[in-house]
Formats: structure tokens, C-alpha cells, sequence
């Protein structure tokens, strides 16, 4: 894996040098392009205004804020660069602000994993931060910037590598209490014989591979047979191509002999 971004974390007087890797695999993700059903070319889109109904071209085009109802606020490009030097770009350090316990986070908070790995000389520090937050249960809430881009993230850590889980900030999140949720039931019979029932159906670990995605796998089936008919259309239409070729080069070779043989006459009877 290629590292995405290198730095280093740092907590008290301690710097680890490290390297960020993106947890998700992009490829393994299945995209479809929409195409022109009558000629298989990919379909691409054009800015048009929805008021005037023609081609908007790019230096006419700026952003704008809806303040209310079909009313807009232009932000210019310039503003957008001071809100940025407001916030600065920052360095390149993942900076540990406090540990708290794993349970304490909210899970509905996680936006993107990310891993951690140690870069050179920083391997022994690497395990040590690992393995400590591991034995006290911890994790840690760090600040730091991804592309000039402020972000607060969770520092975990996992049986090999250290995560960094990129987390959403409290404002995006919903309030539950909009929602009609029931108040906590006493120890009824109802949630002693739940409870019942979920130390049943407990395991000591979660396995993934026990659950793959069935969708994909159907998908990917059917994308299969779909590569597999378009290979052979693909070579079928080369043989096509070879064939045509060829019968093109006898008749070639045919009509150059024909206009050839006269000329051979010609200089026998000029011989003579």
C-alpha cells in the first residue's frame, strides 16, 4: 500500500513518525457508467443555466449558498481562501488532545478508517503507543489536518496496526430525542428473558468472513458472465476483421495481376 499522508503523532513529548493508509479498498467498490444503449458511448453531462436553457461555460459559473427558497448568495473564491487562512492549514502532525474509553464513543460518529503504520525509527514507539492503549482500554481523540482540511479523529488500537477512524462532528449528528422512543423498562420477565436470548446467541469474537456481502457476490457473478460475452464478441469481430482483410488482399493481388499482364505483352512485343 502507498501512504496517503505522513507525519507524525505526537502526545506530550513524544513524536512517532508514520505514514496514513486508506482501510477501504476503492477497487473493491463495483461503478457503472451509463452509456448510449445505441452505440455503447459513455454519456457525459453539460452545465446548463436551468433559467436561460443553454451551456453555461466554466468563468461564468460561481458558488452560491441558498439562503432561502430559490435565493441564493454567491461565495466567491476569494472568500472561500480567507475562510481558509483563518482555519491555516496546519502541520503535519496527528496531535493526541486525551484518551477516553473505547465505549464512550458513538459509533453513528465514524465517517472513514483509516491505518497507521510506523515509518522509519519509529517502530519501537509504534508498538509501545499500540499495545498501552490496548492494555488500558483506551483510545485516543486527535486533531489534524488531511488535505488542508481540519478533522477530528479517533486513534484505535487493533490486534496488528494502530487506526486513525475519522469521526463526524457532533453538529451532523441528529438529536434521537425528535424521535418516539420508549423509556427504559424495568427487569421485567419481557428483558430478563431477552437477555436470555442474547447470551444464546453471543460469540467471543465477530467474525466478518462468516458474513460476506451476498449482493456483491451475486453482482459480481453476473458482471462476470457480462466481461466473459464482450471478450468473446471482441475477438469474434477480429476474426471478422482478419477474414475481410485477407479476401481484401486476394482481390487486391487479383486486380494488380490483371493490370500487370498487359504491361509484360507490351514488352514482349516491343522485344520482337
Amino acid at each position: 500500500m502507498r501512504a496517503i499522508w505522513s507525519g507524525h503523532i505526537t502526545f506530550g513529548l513524544i513524536s512517532i513518525p508514520v505514514g496514513l493508509y486508506a482501510a477501504i479498498e476503492a477497487s473493491e467498490r463495483v461503478s457503472f457508467r451509463l452509456l448510449h444503449r445505441k452505440d455503447m458511448a459513455p454519456i457525459k453531462y453539460k452545465k446548463f443555466c436551468s433559467l436561460e436553457d443553454k451551456e453555461v461555460p466554466n468563468d461564468e459559473i460561481v458558488k452560491g449558498y441558498e439562503v432561502s427558497k430559490k435565493k441564493f448568495a454567491v461565495v466567491e473564491k476569494e472568500e472561500l481562501e480567507e475562510v481558509q487562512e483563518e482555519v491555516g492549514e496546519g502541520d503535519r502532525t496527528i496531535d493526541v488532545v486525551q484518551f477516553v474509553e473505547f465505549s464512550s464513543l458513538n459509533p453513528l460518529s465514524f465517517e472513514k478508517p483509516y491505518y497507521l503504520a510506523p515509518q522509519k525509527g519509529g517502530e519501537k514507539a509504534y508498538a509501545v503507543l499500540r499495545d498501552a492503549l490496548t492494555d488500558a482500554n483506551r483510545v485516543g481523540i486527535t486533531r489534524f489536518y488531511l488535505r488542508t482540511k481540519p478533522l477530528l479523529a479517533a486513534l484505535i488500537p487493533g490486534k496488528k496496526a494502530l487506526a486513525l477512524e475519522v469521526l463526524r462532528s457532533f453538529e451532523e449528528l441528529r438529536d434521537p430525542n425528535d424521535l418516539s422512543i420508549p423509556s427504559n423498562e424495568k427487569k421485567s420477565a419481557e428483558v430478563k428473558m431477552a437477555r436470555l436470548l442474547i447470551d444464546q446467541m453471543s460469540t467471543e469474537e465477530w467474525d466478518p468472513t462468516q458474513h460476506p456481502n451476498e449482493y456483491r457476490r451475486a453482482l459480481e457473478k453476473l458482471l462476470s458472465s457480462k466481461r466473459k460475452f464482450v471478450l468473446r464478441e471482441g475477438k469474434g469481430k477480429e476474426a471478422e476483421n482478419v477474414v475481410d482483410l485477407m479476401e481484401a488482399l486476394r482481390k487486391s493481388v487479383g486486380q494488380a495481376g490483371g493490370r500487370a499482364r498487359p504491361k509484360k505483352a507490351a514488352a514482349r512485343r516491343g522485344a520482337a
